[in-house]
Order: structure tokens, then C-alpha cells, then sequence
């Protein structure tokens, strides 16, 4: 196992055993929600601003069904996780795929030909809290499956993870002017926290005690920007491995370097450059 992920897997057990002991605002830790039995409530659910969504109720969660179920995509996910890697498995719960208006359409999963798509995961067993990502590079909602979803609904958690409103070699070429891809990437991860917290309360009753960000590479850079300006929608997150995007000498991936030169004089203040990962 390369040192990297041995990291990755260490940041990814700290969160799981820090964040399950964090207090509620009121200082207590919030009960687990059994959720009253297999799936209930699942008429309920509407994800708020979402035209399409596919709401369904699965044995297992977890990677280990949900490939020959339809309910995610290895090659989304494929090569992230170190070799012989042995995820948890039998989670049941409720898996929703949809996606938000948008007009961009390189995401085909589920034949919709349609972008900024998202996958929300809501386990029988709750802990009482959210764990939000976005989508790596040119990946898509399916990025962190293996990686840290399993883990996660494992241990409780309500999960969501936005393909960020583009994807694919041209991820951050998307709108009208330079760094209109990345303010999308913001605002769809900040757009599917707001509508699960409400999915997380339309399934157990109450909205999530606490809401966390995770995210790799891109989806790290998600997670800094996410707690930098959306403070009051978060109780922390874990940045790893994240692509830096400053005012001055940002960091670009070999596709869009050619990029950085007109970026760097032109590109709205809050965004940065396109960056890979």
C-alpha cells in the first residue's frame, strides 16, 4: 500500500472515530435512529429541485451489491483504493439517484445524458449524521463508493456525493467565462447538502445533528471552499489530498495548463483556475 493512501485510510478512520464521538450543538451526542424498520418512510422522499430522481430499496448498500445491482459504477471508482482492500457489507437502507436542472450533458450514467447528477444513501441504522462529498477530477457521483462510502453507511452514516455539475476531460471548461466551472462545482455541492439535509428529515423524522464534508483531490478542494463559505451548513470536514487553487501560481493539471496564463488575468476572484485530479 502506497504511503498515500496507508494516509488516506488513517485520515478516513480519524474522522469515522472523532466525528462519532463529536457533540450536538446542545452537547450531547445524538441517539442512533434505528429509522423503524427496512426502508420505511421511503414514499416520502422528494429531493427538493431535483426534476428526476429514482428512489429505491436496496438489501445492501455497499459496493458489494450494489455493482451487480446497477447502483453504482466500479469504473467511477476504479483504481482510488489500494490493492486487496476488504470493505464492510450489509447495509441495507434507501438509495436515491437523480439529478438538478443543468444544461451541460456529459454525464451519462443511467442514460439521462445530463450533468450535475447525485447519489444520496440513507442507511436503515442511523447515527443521526450527514456526510456530503463532490465528485475528484473527471470522475462522477460514484467517485467514492469504494472508498469511503461503504465505510461510512458501515458505521451509520447518511451519505451523498454530486458528480459537481461537469465531468469528464473537459470538467472545468464548463459556462461562459474562466472559473464558471469551478463556481458550479461550489454551488452543486452546497445546492445537494441543502436538499439531503431535508431527504435526511423526510426519512428519520429529524434533520442531521451534525453535517460533514469529504473529499479527495478536486472534491478537496470542495471540502476547504465549502467550510471557507458556507460555515453555517457544516461541523467540519476532512480535506485529503486536495488540488490548491490560488490568485497567484495556480496549480493546473497538464490538460488545462495552457489555460493558466489568460485564467490567472481574467477568472473571478473567488473560483481560481481549472485544476485537475
Amino acid at each position: 500500500m502506497s504511503r498515500g493512501r496507508t494516509t488516506g485510510l488513517v485520515l478516513l478512520t480519524s474522522l469515522l472515530g472523532s466525528l462519532a464521538v463529536a457533540p450536538s450543538p446542545s452537547g450531547a451526542a445524538p441517539a442512533p435512529t434505528r429509522g423503524g424498520g427496512h426502508c420505511v418512510h421511503q414514499s416520502r422522499i422528494d429531493v427538493p429541485g431535483a426534476p428526476v430522481q429514482r428512489v429505491d430499496c436496496l438489501d445492501d448498500l455497499t459496493t458489494a451489491s450494489t455493482v451487480a445491482t446497477n447502483h453504482t459504477d466500479a469504473s467511477d471508482w476504479a483504481g482510488l483504493n489500494a490493492p486487496g482492500t476488504h470493505n464492510p457489507s450489509g447495509v441495507p437502507g434507501i438509495q436515491v439517484d437523480g439529478y438538478f436542472p443543468d444544461t451541460s450533458t456529459s454525464n451519462t450514467h443511467h442514460g439521462w445524458n445530463h450533468d450535475s447528477q447525485f447519489v444520496v444513501r440513507l442507511p436503515d441504522h442511523w447515527n443521526g449524521r450527514l456526510v456530503v462529498s463532490g465528485a475528484p477530477g473527471t470522475r462522477t457521483q460514484y467517485a467514492g463508493d469504494f472508498l469511503f462510502s461503504d465505510w461510512l453507511l458501515a458505521h451509520g452514516y447518511a451519505y451523498a456525493m454530486t458528480d459537481k455539475g461537469n465531468d469528464g476531460s473537459s470538467f472545468y471548461k464548463d459556462g461562459k467565462e474562466p472559473g464558471d466551472a469551478i463556481a458550479e462545482w461550489n454551488h452543486r455541492v452546497t445546492q445537494l447538502t441543502r436538499a439531503t439535509r431535508q431527504v435526511v428529515a423526510q426519512r428519520y423524522g429529524r434533520v442531521p445533528a451534525r453535517t460533514y464534508l469529504f473529499g479527495i483531490s478536486n472534491g478537496g478542494y470542495l471540502v476547504r471552499w465549502q467550510l471557507e463559505n458556507r460555515p453555517g451548513l457544516y461541523d467540519g470536514g476532512v480535506d485529503w489530498g486536495a488540488r490548491s487553487t490560488r490568485r497567484r501560481r495556480p496549480t493546473c493539471s497538464p490538460t488545462c495548463r495552457s489555460r493558466c496564463a489568460t485564467t490567472r488575468s481574467t477568472r473571478r476572484p473567488a473560483t481560481g483556475p481549472p485544476t485537475g485530479g
